[in-house]
């Protein structure tokens, strides 16, 4: 593999409302250094060793969280000094992965000897989020709900990590959606962290690290960023500021200040400039559906089944067709013979007038219609969940956050029919407009699409429920700009 080169940046900042930073983090440029240090923007080349971002959001109100998170990047400089970083580490991604598991357990045990040899800190805490670049690959291990991201130009913002909280269990759950979890109320709560309690810290590691591609940006932060504006708000930042990290980072913070700045905030960025692989944006699905509760098989399953019925049920019309049809001639055989069974005089020979039933005049009920008011009535259904963060400004001057065992934050899950009526409210569709003089997708007609700002090919494949390499073959793999007119298979309604 091609030397991999790459910038960093990282900032910390207390926000509008909070008098003192307890939050902490560290930056390594190469590990293979005897010290930790960085520059923000300045374009470096990967060292054997490989690259450390780490990033601490400590809690537990004046000089508590600060000690915690505190605790934390002093445990995380020591086990990646040089001398401690051995070939057996690194040998194996299963090593790795331990080895970065074993530092997030050492640091919990260090803060909860501290807090019980000084007693004003009990109370005190942190969450935790590694993330180890080593030879074109992304390692990530954390505790709480500080987060990770990947951005690529060409897929977006994907949050790669999952939140230890009571708000990811009730999207696990199916209790609400993903996007309801932004405003739910109880979004300050954790089921994890690194803390003064009796529970061990159990922490998390990616399903498989992640293959570094050109172009990606790495973020790392606190709730303090991704807690005051939404992924697709961090994502626009992103888009509008790629080119630089140092200001990237600056105008994340600003973002996050304009929105609210309840909270400390802090973040960590590394930018791929090249020796990485192309991006595919097919490698984010499995995090997402993760991430939504693995609601995406089951609006699949839904999607196909409803297909199914459709086509089941126009087997049903068929057949009806042809019994009525049936039905008619024989209803014409039957009015024409007594006719050629009566002897012939010069009367005018009176041709029979065909009638039909009452049974029979009434129309054939069109599929896609009865499809589309069931999907109404469902949609009628579903009450959506949302309420204002605001509303859960704490009155403490420290961080104003709940610590939750996972099996105290236990719900009652919603039946399969709540699931599949929530899922259903979530399928889009599409519009339809006339595709006379365009060509043709081989599966079927296109029509024209106006980008919208956000839009990915990766997105759009999946809002049309098409591979990626599809969609950019229809397009001739243009780049895709705000306003431009794209082919997309239609959808029918």
């Amino acid at each position: 593999m091609n030397t991999i080169k790459f910038r960093l940046a990282a900032k910390t900042d207390v926000g509008l409302v909070r008098t003192n930073n307890e939050d902490n983090f560290q930056v390594a440029t190469d590990l293979s250094s005897d010290k930790m240090c960085w520059v923000n923007n300045e374009i470096c080349s990967l060292g054997d060793k490989g690259t450390l971002l780490v990033v601490a959001d400590g809690m537990g109100g004046m000089n508590a969280g600060e000690v915690a998170s505190a605790l934390a990047i002093e445990t995380v400089r020591e086990y990646f000094s040089l001398e401690n970083l051995t070939p057996e580490i690194t040998k194996s991604r299963f090593s790795i992965e331990r080895y970065m598991n074993e530092v997030i357990v050492a640091a919990d045990a260090r803060i909860k000897k501290e807090a019980k040899e000084h007693p004003e800190t009990r109370g005190m805490g942190t969450t935790i989020v590694i993330g180890w670049i080593l030879d074109g690959k992304l390692y990530v291990s954390w505790c709480g709900d500080s987060r990770a991201y990947v951005y690529n130009p060409d897929a977006g913002l994907h949050q790669i990590t999952k939140d230890h909280s009571y708000v990811q269990s009730l999207v696990d759950k199916g209790a609400i959606t993903r996007e309801d979890a932004f405003d739910y109320p109880d979004s300050n709560i954790i089921t994890r962290s690194l803390s003064d309690g009796t529970a061990k810290a159990k922490p998390e590691s990616l399903l498989k690290p992640y293959e570094l591609c050109n172009n990606d940006i790495i973020l790392l932060c606190t709730d303090g960023l991704c807690g005051m504006i939404r992924d697709n708000e961090i994502e626009t930042v992103i888009r509008n500021n790629e080119h630089n990290m140092d200001t990237l980072v600056d105008e994340l913070i600003h973002a996050a200040c304009e929105a609210e700045g309840s909270d400390n905030i802090t973040i960590c960025l590394c930018q791929i400039l090249q020796g990485g692989s192309v991006c595919n944006p097919s490698v984010f699905e499995e995090s997402e559906n993760r991430l939504n509760g693995g609601k995406n098989n089951i609006i699949h399953t839904i999607v196909n089944k409803s297909t199914d019925s459709q086509t089941h049920r126009g087997k049903l019309y068929i057949i009806g067709a042809c019994i009525v049809l049936i039905l008619l001639g024989i209803g014409i055989w039957c009015s024409i013979k007594p006719a050629q069974d009566t002897p012939q005089d010069n009367t005018p020979e009176t041709v029979p007038t065909e009638t039909k039933t009452e049974d029979q005049k009434q129309p054939i009920e069109d599929p896609a219609k009865e499809k589309k008011d069931s999907k109404d009535e469902k949609k009628d259904m579903i009450t959506p969940i949302s309420n204002s963060k605001k509303d859960k400004e704490k009155e403490e001057t420290g961080k104003p956050r709940g610590i939750f065992s996972e099996k105290e934050s236990e719900e009652t899950t919603p039946t399969e029919e709540e699931e599949e009526l929530t899922s259903v409210g979530n399928i889009n569709d599409s519009s339809t407009e006339s595709t006379e003089g365009k060509p043709l997708d081989e599966e079927g007609e296109i029509e024209a699409y106006e980008v919208k700002e956000g839009d990915t090919y990766y997105k759009l494949a999946k809002r049309f429920n098409v591979p990626v390499e599809h969609l950019k073959g229809l397009n001739g793999g243009k780049e895709l700009k705000t306003g431009d007119k794209i082919f997309v298979p239609k959808q029918n309604k």
